[in-house]
């Protein structure tokens, strides 16, 4: 907390200094833009249709680990060390270089993907994720194993039948 305050006093003081308009620019701009970034990123690595949730009596860390999906995010993969694109593997094995997880991938994919347990979607990130916004808004309850449905698909009170 002593952090943080001092943080903000420190802000405060460049504004006082400076002008409000040079530290939004280059402090608050750069900070939401970092922070919505890496929402995004997370979002999209733990968000998808396909993607179940499990209730408290079905959750384990295998099914867990592997509720997450590969995506390819171009340029943003260099950037990253790969991290979107090799999501799952990073979950199943979090101690492992960022640079051995390309291989380790390959492999994964290789055994999980015939059995159905390897999630990988190929569309481009931004259509990736005006998707999953339209689509994934909630799940029924906590319990069992549930997926995402859309508020689109729910019958507002004007479509209803009349008895």
């Amino acid at each position: 907390t002593a952090t943080v305050l001092a943080s903000l006093a420190g802000l405060g003081y460049l504004m006082y200094e400076y002008g409000a308009v040079p530290v939004i620019c280059w402090y608050w701009g750069p900070y939401f833009f970092t922070n919505a970034w890496l929402v995004l990123y997370t979002w999209l690595q733990h968000t998808d249709p396909s993607i179940p949730h499990y209730g408290e009596g079905e959750w384990t860390w295998v099914k867990g680990a592997l509720s997450t999906i590969d995506r390819p995010y171009g340029i943003f993969d260099f950037f990253h060390h790969t991290i979107g694109s090799t999501h799952v593997v990073h979950h199943l094995f979090h101690e492992m270089p960022w640079y051995n997880a390309g291989i380790a991938t390959k492999a994964v994919k290789e055994y999980l993907e015939p059995k159905g347990l390897y999630n990988y979607d190929p569309t481009f990130w931004v259509l990736a994720m005006w998707r999953i916004a339209r689509t994934c808004h909630y799940v029924d309850g906590t319990e069992g194993i549930q997926y995402f449905h859309s508020l689109e698909d729910v019958p507002l009170t004007k479509d209803r039948k009349k008895d």
